[in-house]
């Protein structure tokens, strides 16, 4: 269901709303093609470059663009069920690339470029991925790590020369042809896989189906305040890779008809301003981590912005800074909670009701949450618990973990999608959240597992144990701190602490290295062994 703009109130949307969704769908036909033969002049992507350059690309010219890339990419052996990963940041070979995906009934496998040559080899490996799309950054990670994934045949690279054996992006696109066809998809079958990071284990991929947008459109139309509005233009800053940038802004946006702006360069509060400004974004996705380096330099009194409603979540907002974004950008500020498994589980919408100060917001239509104990039993209003959302029925919820059923029976079971996270539902059905229940670190608003910067650690071989936690910081809301044990014989000091630090930014992620980096000579430990990183926290911060 489509939530009119002329609904009165959340209690007449909630009595009202049903799914309605076919049985038969493809996410290309759902935000392209259709737009396509109706409306192709209009423009799906604003691009903006850090040179000045804004190129407008139609419909018309995306459903061309994937239509000669599926093309191709038939022709390099890609067919329905093959999985395809991409990790461009933003822009129309993104796009194009995960449509060709769609036109073919293949499944497309974002991955952040933000990642180092081990993180980006193990979720290709783990997938099985046949193609990847990437640009000349990504292609030497690869080339650079001694483990290329054995299912990996191709590798196409956009935006730059390819290698030995490789192929160039215009190359794949020039060997196709329009006119490639639509597979028939049933909205369960599989169209997306999002890697990711939990507290144990290695990361996971979530599984999601061609009824994906339709499972976000719901939400996106309450957390941007009843939208699409006309002349609507929405903006993420983070690259089209996370659930949280492409599921919950890009895909809907499009389909809807209206403009994403695709901004390409690194992130800065300067240019965050004029991408605002200049492309009259109305709705854009601003995390507390950005909104506090915008809070740190405030723009310019000549600054004149178009916004509308702004999207925010992933982490906490103080009140200091919900008015500051309020007053400055002049527009109301809606959170938004939920997880890459089961998305879009709750949030703000200033057209329809005040969220009090240090909820979330509210249950979103088709959503059923509840609050539930350690043995899975539901709890009063008020009580804190695990926040958790029925899992049958909800088109949201991941089909499961990319061939890890034992996981993914971790994760959904008693019939509730257990998110880990801790919270209330007050009287008036609004969501506070209290934490989580387990050690996920948020920096920035993405998600980083300590296992895996600790795995990456002792992989350096002057490193004999390693502890990874969060700690609080005033820019990013937590920053990765590891706590290291070094080998016999090998000397601590500041060569090395850096060492370390570029080490896993390299391999890893730009956004997972450990900003402080403190070397020790043990942990606190469980009788078995176990390093306690609840102990560990406690101590830094009794320090600190």
């Amino acid at each position: 269901m489509i939530i009119p703009p002329d609904i009165d109130s959340y209690e007449e949307l909630i009595g009202s709303f049903h799914w309605d969704i076919p049985q038969r769908l493809n996410i290309a036909e759902d935000i392209c093609e259709r737009h396509a033969r109706e409306t192709p002049d209009a423009p799906a992507i604003i691009e903006d470059d850090e040179t000045g350059d804004r190129h407008t690309v139609t419909f018309g010219d995306l459903k061309d663009l994937s239509d000669r890339l599926a093309g191709g990419l038939r022709k390099l052996g890609v067919g329905a069920g093959d999985r395809v990963a991409c990790t461009l940041s933003q822009g129309r070979e993104t796009l194009a690339s995960h449509l060709a995906c769609f036109k073919l009934g293949a499944i497309s496998v974002p991955i952040a470029s933000v990642y180092g040559s081990a993180g980006l080899a193990y979720r290709l490996d783990d997938c099985a991925a046949k193609l990847l799309v990437t640009d000349a950054e990504g292609a030497d990670k690869l080339s650079a790590n001694d483990f290329r994934p054995p299912a990996l045949d191709r590798i196409v690279v956009a935006g730059g020369e390819a290698g030995s054996g490789d192929l160039t992006f215009a190359e794949v696109v020039d060997s196709g042809a329009p006119g490639v066809g639509l597979a028939d998809t049933a909205a369960d079958d599989p169209a997306m896989i999002f890697y990711t990071s939990g507290t144990t284990g290695a990361p996971k991929g979530a599984v999601h189906p061609h009824r994906l947008v339709r499972a976000h459109v719901p939400g996106f139309q309450l957390v941007f305040d009843l939208a699409p509005c006309p002349g609507d233009v929405f903006w993420v800053p983070s690259v089209w890779s996370w659930l949280g940038s492409l599921g919950e802004v890009v895909l809907p946006a499009l389909f809807f008809g209206h403009p994403v702006v695709a901004a390409g360069g690194r992130f800065s509060v300067e240019r965050a301003y004029e991408v605002l400004e200049v492309n009259r974004v109305t709705c854009p996705f601003l995390a507390p981590s950005v909104l506090r380096r915008m809070r740190a330099s405030p723009p310019g009194a000549d600054r004149r912005f178009k916004l509308r409603a702004i999207m925010t979540g992933g982490e906490a907002m103080t009140a200091e800074l919900l008015e500051w974004t309020r007053e400055t950008l002049g527009a109301p500020v809606n959170d938004v909670f939920g997880l890459t498994e089961c998305n879009l589980i709750a949030c703000g919408c200033a057209a329809l009701f005040e969220t009090p100060l240090g909820a979330i917001g509210r249950p979103e239509p088709g959503r059923h949450i509840a609050i539930l104990d350690a043995d899975g039993n539901r709890l009063a209003a008020g009580d804190v618990g695990e926040i958790c959302n029925a899992a049958e029925g909800d088109p949201i919820v991941m089909l499961g973990y990319w061939n890890n059923p034992g996981k993914t029976a971790e994760r959904i079971a008693g019939g509730w999608v257990r998110t880990g996270d801790g919270g209330a539902l007050d009287d008036q059905g609004f969501l506070h959240f209290h934490g989580r229940l387990d050690d996920l670190i948020l920096t920035g608003g993405l998600r980083v597992g300590p296992e895996e910067v600790e795995g990456q650690l002792l992989a350096h071989g002057a490193v004999m144990e390693a502890a990874v936690i969060g700690i609080p910081d005033d820019i990013l809301g937590q920053a990765v701190a590891a706590f290291v044990r070094l080998k016999d014989g090998v000397e601590p000091g500041e060569d090395l602490r850096e060492e370390l630090q570029a080490f896993v930014k390299t391999r890893l992620a730009r956004h997972a290295y450990p900003r402080h980096l403190e070397f020790v000579d043990g942990y606190p430990t469980t009788p078995s062994g176990k390093i306690i990183r609840s102990q560990l926290r406690k101590s830094y911060l009794e320090r600190r």
